[in-house]
């Protein structure tokens, strides 16, 4: 049955302004959990659901894209037939000022790929989501149900969400859809960039997002056709985030400390595959100590930390104290400096002595290469 679909990963997050960590890479390969990637999770569901044809559409800055998946090997995507392609924003010049400034944009640079595919279904998705995602049962649903189209969505209370929100009736059609635009504290039917088509569908809605200049996926593909099409939604149970911004970031990676929701992300029947990377086993000095922390191969822990996720190849000096941080690769914490609510990117030092705070909804964010 899953012979039948591709999917067609987007690497962006369209309409959304980039955080501070996707400014030099796209949004998929934004380092997450000490030793994986944004677009690790996707993928990964996509390989349990026996879905080996996958097309990345890219926008920019997807040189840290192409090196992270290089041919798909880690994700058993190295195939003769079929696997893993990357879809590099092929456009007009004089269209370069307009290029793919949304998903629909997308979709159409690379129509030509979507029109040679043999398969029946069209899966699409975003590679912000930190969550397993069961593709089989939705394209089933999706089949079982005649349905045009399918919307993933989960009922949760999220007050940052601004997205798509559906409403269903009994048997899981959408009877209505609105975009979320102030905080809920109430439960919502939020919707994910997650959606299944026919191939005929997609091809022929894009031709009237060609000729009527459609923009927004949601508005425009689900929202304007919801009396024409039949189109339902399948709900996601478990575990959920939607990376978008550093708020978003810094919630889902403290929630990971959570050892329920760990064990339900990494050590459930669907395993999270990365690019393999060896190396040696963390040192831990006389003095060093870690608590409620993820802390990747490769470091060397002399100081103190707390409730942090620190990936491969750091150190910690005597005396550097850690709290409620996420310290990314190559970065050197130097004696003395007290970090709280921090976000280091990569190939980073913190001075001897220096303290650094920010606040669980708005951490301090050090971009990447920088002395401080």
């Amino acid at each position: 049955m899953t012979s039948k679909a591709i999917c067609i990963l987007f690497s962006e997050s369209y309409g959304v302004s980039p955080n501070e960590l996707a400014a030099e890479r796209t949004l998929a390969t934004v380092p997450f959990a000490g030793r994986y990637r944004l677009i690790d999770f996707a993928l990964s569901s996509l390989v349990k659901a026996r879905i080996y044809d996958i097309g990345v559409i890219t926008k920019e800055h997807y040189g840290s894209l192409m090196d992270h998946l290089g041919w798909g090997k880690d994700w058993d995507l190295d195939r003769k037939n079929g696997g893993l392609k990357i879809l590099t924003p092929f456009t007009k010049a004089e269209s370069a000022s307009t290029r793919n400034r949304s998903k629909i944009d997308a979709l159409l640079s690379v129509k030509r790929y979507i029109e040679k595919i043999d398969q029946e279904y069209v899966v699409l998705c975003d590679s912000n989501l930190v969550m397993n995602i069961d593709f089989k049962s939705m394209i089933q649903y999706h089949i079982d149900h005649e349905a045009d189209i399918t919307v993933l969505y989960q009922t949760k209370i999220c007050p940052n969400h601004t997205g798509l929100v559906v409403e269903t009736d009994p048997e899981g059609r959408v009877e209505d859809a609105y975009y979320s635009t102030i905080q809920h504290t109430e439960p919502q039917n939020m919707a994910f960039g997650v959606y299944v088509l026919s191939k005929k569908l997609l091809l022929s809605m894009l031709d009237r997002a060609y000729t009527f200049g459609w923009v927004d996926f949601d508005r425009d593909f689900i929202t304007k056709n919801i009396s024409k099409l039949r189109v339902y939604a399948f709900a996601h149970q478990g575990f959920s985030a939607v990376i978008n911004t550093m708020a978003d970031y810094y919630d889902a990676s403290m929630k990971v400390l959570d050892s329920d929701i760990r064990r339900e992300l990494f050590y459930s029947d669907t395993p999270i595959f990365t690019r393999v990377k060896n190396s040696v086993p963390t040192i831990y000095g006389f003095d060093g100590k870690a608590s409620n922390s993820l802390v990747a191969d490769g470091c060397k822990i002399d100081g103190e930390v707390r409730n942090c996720i620190i990936f491969r190849d750091v150190v910690v000096e005597k005396g550097a104290v850690l709290e409620n941080s996420i310290i990314m690769q190559n970065t050197t914490i130097e004696s003395g400096a007290h970090l709280n609510c921090v976000i280091s990117d990569k190939d980073v030092t913190i001075g001897s002595g220096h303290m650094l705070s920010g606040y669980r909804t708005y951490p301090y964010v050090i971009s990447k290469g920088q002395s401080v």
